[in-house]
């Protein structure tokens, strides 16, 4: 079994040209950059980099460039789910390994697909990556891995017995409660938490690291936090949550939202051009205002430490 990652994984972008293609030139800029920025890891594929919005064909290009890219400097999770065609899953999970992937995860199949629906899709990209590390999502109590029903971590964790390489979670909760009482009954589970303006909180009940869109962006400022966490000092901690809260609630506003407001950052402050946002997702078309671009970038530069 791999080591607990701790630390700060930031959720990585997919950047995309104004075509919709694939800008794989970007790996190895993105990946030195979180190198530089003290990153523990990346999160690809997921919600920040629009896993949901494109194909399987794009998402194999980006994961193979990232992971080759990113050999031997950093651990990357692909996420490998959100599709209607389970066997979808299971091909990127056996791409992902095949190309060096530290772990796979994935959610669960659908608001409708029972406990063991899910326990089964889960077993079956287990089978694909036998060799690589399965984490899997909690959000909203964890009602979207048993259609809506109650479940506590004690019976979770009973039920993913059955798949041998489930090894953590992506914590997507702010009741830090449960993500306790996971760490009660499987203290050899890797939690990482993807609350990112809660980060200071998640820490402190326990979670190894965090996942998160704004760690994309303030990736060595989250670190500090993190740091700050381990070292007691919770009210400096506290202090520099505040400021990178100040920055989630700027590209929250409607006329940014936040994957084009970090797309934006990432250029404006690292010189990385990301692109657009995928044509068949949420921010499809979206422009962001240029004095809204501006005041975004003046609440970031007043309050987020980056590694020069």
């Amino acid at each position: 079994m791999k080591e607990l990652l701790t630390g700060v994984l930031p959720a990585l972008v997919t950047p995309l040209d104004g075509e919709g293609r694939v800008k794989t030139e970007l790996a190895k800029p993105l990946i030195d950059m979180y190198v530089k920025q003290g990153a523990a890891g990346l999160y690809m594929l997921g919600w920040t980099g629009e896993g949901a919005d494109l194909s399987v064909e794009k998402r194999k290009i980006w994961a193979q460039a990232v992971l080759e890219a990113g050999r031997e400097q950093l651990p990357i999770f692909v996420h490998v789910g959100y599709n209607e065609n389970l066997d979808d899953s299971v091909e990127l999970a056996a791409h992902a390994e095949r190309y060096g992937a530290y772990a796979v995860a994935s959610v669960g199949i659908s608001e409708s697909a029972s406990l063991q629906d899910n326990v089964d899709y889960f077993k079956r990209i287990a089978q694909a990556a036998p060799g690589t590390p399965f984490y899997i999502y909690w959000v909203a109590g964890g009602k979207t891995l048993t259609a809506g029903k109650s479940i506590g971590p004690d019976e979770l964790l009973k039920a993913m017995e059955a798949v041998p390489t489930f090894r953590g979670i992506k914590f997507t909760d702010n009741n830090f409660y449960i993500l306790e009482r996971f760490k009660k009954y499987r203290p050899d589970l890797n939690i990482l938490t993807g609350a990112d303006e809660l980060a200071v909180c998640s820490q402190i009940m326990g979670a190894d690291g965090n996942i998160g869109a704004l760690q994309a962006v303030t990736c060595y400022h989250h670190k500090q936090i993190f740091e700050r966490v381990q070292a007691g000092d919770y009210k400096g901690a506290r202090e520099l949550q505040y400021c990178a809260n100040e920055v989630a609630e700027a590209y929250n506003r409607p006329e940014i939202g936040n994957l084009p407001g970090i797309k934006l950052l990432l250029e404006r402050i690292y010189g990385i051009k990301a692109g657009i946002c995928s044509p068949e997702g949420p921010f499809a078309g979206h422009e962001v205002p240029e004095d809204a671009a501006k005041q975004l970038v003046e609440v970031f530069r007043k309050n987020i430490m980056i590694a020069e």
